[in-house]
């Protein structure tokens, strides 16, 4: 088995999945940072749906992302300005800004994960359905070992 050829095509799928992210958020208006932000809230939303918790904190979100909340805080006031995020005071400490989506953020997002998944899934419909579980199995499996 060639460990450099499945590096060399998982940088590949990188690469690709980088620019249709690009793509996608130069058709909505967003900067790459922005978009990724966006997408971020959702994945932390979904946990904090899950889970029953509290909206992320900028701090919360700005760990999450690997940034400091001082340059987070310039990204969530943009995307305040465009009305697709907003703050919220907690209630238990009025110090604590909560960060959640307006409709028309909610809105966006949505439309760009159907639009995406809707175009990975297709291009991926040329794999058969063992493809598509093989695929999946093993990049589980890869997953899990690098998190060891």
């Amino acid at each position: 088995m060639d460990v450099a050829e499945i590096w060399e095509y998982l940088e590949r799928v990188e690469k690709v999945i980088h620019s249709k992210h690009h793509k996608a958020a130069k058709k909505y208006g967003l900067t790459l940072e922005q978009f990724h932000l966006l997408i971020e809230l959702d994945e932390l939303e979904l946990d904090i749906i899950s889970e029953k918790a509290l909206p992320p904190t900028i701090g919360e979100i700005a760990a999450d992302i690997g940034n400091a909340p001082h340059t987070l805080s310039g990204r969530i006031k943009r995307l305040e300005k465009k009305g697709l995020i907003k703050k919220i005071r907690d209630e238990k400490d009025l110090r604590i800004n909560r960060v959640v989506f307006t409709e028309k953020g909610r809105d966006l997002i949505n439309n760009i994960k159907k639009e995406t998944g809707d175009e990975f899934i297709h291009k991926a419909a040329k794999m058969d359905e063992k493809m598509l579980k093989d695929l999946l199995k093993g990049l589980k499996e890869l997953n899990e070992s690098l998190s060891e």
